[in-house]
C-alpha cells in the first residue's frame, strides 16, 4: 500500500462516513415507522439528506484534494447529490408522480400482451386461456389504480426504500471501521 493510499482515511473521514451511515440507518428506522405519511415530506427530508451527504462529500473532496490524486471524482459526485437533492426539494411530489407513471404503463403494457397471449393460447384449443386473461385483466386494474391512488404504490415504495436505506448505512459504517481497521 503506498502513502497516499494510507492517508486517505483519516479520523475526519472516518466520522464523516460514520454520520452518513447514521443518517442513512435512521432515516430508514423512521420511514419504517411511519409509512404512511404525507409522501410530499418523505421527498422533501430525502431531498434534504442528500443535500447534506453532498456537501458532506464536497468537503471530503477538499479535504483530500492534497492528497488523493482523483479527488474530482468525489467533487463532483457531491455537486451533483446537492443539486439532486435541491429539485427533489423544490419539487417533492415529482418522485411519486414519476414512478406511478411507469410502473402504471409497464402494468398497462404487460396487461395487454397477456390478454394478448390468452387469445392466442385460445385460438390453440389450449384450457389454460383464461389464467393469462385473469392475470392480463389483473395487471390492466392495477395500473389503473396506481395512475389514479398513487399513494397505494408510495407505501410500498417507501417499505423498500426504508430498508435499502438501512443497509447502505450499515453498509457505509462497517466499511468505515474495516478501512479504519486496516490503515487506510
Amino acid at each position: 500500500m503506498d502513502s497516499i493510499s494510507k492517508t486517505t482515511f483519516g479520523k475526519t473521514n472516518l466520522w464523516i462516513a460514520i454520520l452518513k451511515g447514521l443518517m442513512l440507518v435512521i432515516f430508514g428506522v423512521w420511514l419504517l415507522k411511519s409509512p404512511s405519511e404525507n409522501l410530499t415530506r418523505l421527498s422533501i427530508i430525502f431531498g434534504i439528506l442528500i443535500i447534506i451527504g453532498g456537501l458532506l462529500e464536497v468537503g471530503l473532496a477538499f479535504s483530500n484534494r492534497q492528497k488523493h490524486k482523483k479527488w474530482e471524482w468525489t467533487l463532483t459526485s457531491g455537486i451533483l447529490d446537492v443539486l439532486f437533492g435541491a429539485f427533489l426539494v423544490a419539487n417533492p411530489s415529482i418522485i411519486l408522480w414519476l414512478i406511478s407513471i411507469f410502473v402504471s404503463i409497464w402494468l398497462l403494457i404487460r396487461g395487454i400482451i397477456a390478454i394478448r397471449n390468452a387469445f392466442i393460447l385460445k385460438k390453440t384449443d389450449n384450457p389454460n386461456y383464461n389464467y393469462s386473461l385473469i392475470l392480463g385483466i389483473i395487471l390492466i386494474v392495477f395500473a389503473i389504480i396506481f395512475i389514479l391512488h398513487p399513494q397505494i404504490l408510495g407505501i410500498t415504495i417507501v417499505f423498500w426504500t426504508a430498508l435499502a436505506f438501512i443497509s447502505l448505512g450499515l453498509f457505509r459504517i462497517i466499511l468505515a471501521f474495516k478501512f479504519r481497521a486496516i490503515g487506510i
